[in-house]
């Protein structure tokens, strides 16, 4: 199986950092750290091309290289740069920065090697996240787009207000908005009420930034909706920190999420996201004039496969099957564990020819085996029933569902009931 590991360069010439800073970038993520200890041995890495690193960390001071002709070489190479150094002021500060890298970490702590991690994860993150910036300065607009590309943010700019709740609307998978208190026509503050109307602060931060210094914008911007606000002199650190933290606090909330409405047994969804998200979706499918079918599926007599082998077998039963679901899955289908061995999937768009083959291929390919003994033999079977897909709610497609698979089972089992009476027998 091939090493799906993102790559790394790190160039480090003292053995005991390059060693901790490899463990700590290892465990902080998915990566592979490849090391040069010279300025020599990271331009012969570069230039061999076996190696594709998605991120340069590199030391300031090299012994082939004492004055930073490391980063030059990382960032010629249109490689992400953050560097590295036990020797810092501001000249060195302002020298490096000039260079356009990521950031600088001193290694002058433990707590810098759990930052360098922390950073390394967000750059990664940060490569497909969409960043909006709404600016009627074309300078401003300039600088900003220009700091955030450094930080590897896939960057969108507007200049009025009208412009940036279009792009909104067509880009939603924005997680952050940055805009400016003063733009023509709406103010930024105006802009704020309507998005937050449209936005909620799970799914996009937003951060007010001003060119005036005065006190009274920061309340203002966080009572109109903002997460956070910046004056436009502040310097390019507090700027990434500042956006890393609204950024991270997403992840962190969609995470979260994510486990709430995740089953952890078999890894699909659970209940409650069947009656959160797919109730919205079914309502939108209606509105628009588009079917939405359900499948309501069953393992046949689970409870004696239970009494018989343990429940230890019954759930190796139920996460088999679930993963079953998931690699026959239609596109933009919806995978829901209701409850002990019984499944829901949501199909939208899907008619029911292609709904039919879809579930006698799962009817048809179930486990014979437990896979944690193969001493216990088997054959289980699933009943299935399929509503009409044109049910006004979620609600009634459920029951319509229900009462199919009611038929199923007292039908004889192992078989597909429709709410067009069909069946489809066992073979």
């Amino acid at each position: 199986m091939p090493d799906q590991k993102k790559s790394i360069l790190l160039v480090e010439d003292a053995n005991f950092f390059a060693r901790v800073t490899e463990s700590e970038i290892e465990r902080a993520g998915h990566y592979h750290v490849t090391t040069a200890k010279t300025y020599a041995q990271a331009k012969a890495i570069l230039e061999e091309g076996k190696v594709k690193p998605f991120l340069a960390l590199v030391d300031l001071t090299l012994p082939d290289a004492p004055d930073g002709e490391v980063v030059d070489l990382t960032i010629n190479a249109r490689l992400p740069t953050i560097v590295f150094s036990g020797r810092f002021d501001q000249g060195t500060r302002r020298s490096i920065l000039k260079k356009g890298i990521v950031d600088y970490v001193l290694k002058d702590s433990p707590a810098s090697l759990g930052y360098l991690g922390e950073l390394v994860n967000r750059v990664d993150r940060n490569l497909s996240t969409k960043v909006l910036i709404v600016d009627d300065s074309s300078h401003a607009l300039a600088l900003l787009k220009k700091r955030l590309q450094l930080y590897c943010l896939q960057v969108i700019t507007a200049t009025s207000g009208e412009e940036a709740l279009e792009t909104l609307k067509q880009n939603p998978d924005i997680k952050l908005l940055i805009i400016d208190h003063l733009l023509p026509g709406a103010t930024g503050f105006e802009v704020m009420t309507q998005i937050r109307r449209r936005h909620s602060f799970s799914t996009l931060a937003v951060i007010g930034i001003s060119a005036t210094d005065d006190p009274a914008l920061t309340a203002k911007f966080l009572k109109s909706g903002a997460n956070d606000f910046l004056n436009k002199a502040c310097t390019p650190e507090e700027l990434m920190l500042r956006v890393s933290q609204n950024l991270n606090q997403l992840d962190r909330i969609s995470e979260l999420t994510e486990m709430a409405h995740r089953d952890p047994m078999t890894g699909l969804f659970n209940r409650r996201h069947l009656y959160n998200v797919v109730d919205k979706l079914h309502k939108d499918q209606m509105l628009a004039g588009k079917e939405m079918r359900y499948a309501m599926i069953d393992i046949d007599r689970f409870k004696q496969i239970n009494d018989k082998f343990g429940h230890e077998t019954g759930d190796n039963l139920i996460i088999s099957v679930a993963h079953r679901i998931s690699d026959l899955l239609p596109p933009r289908s919806v995978a829901i564990r209701i409850g002990g061995d019984e499944f829901c999937v949501a199909l939208p768009d899907i008619d029911e020819p292609t709904s039919k083959q879809f579930l006698s291929e799962l009817r048809s390919s179930m486990p014979v085996t437990d896979p944690g003994n193969d001493e216990h033999t088997f054959a289980p079977t699933i009943s299935v029933g399929l509503s009409a897909g044109s049910e006004k709610s979620l609600a009634s497609a459920l029951r319509v569902a229900d009462r199919c698979l009611y038929r199923a089972k007292k039908s004889g089992r192992n078989r597909i009931v429709t709410s067009s009476a069909t069946t489809l027998d066992a073979m």
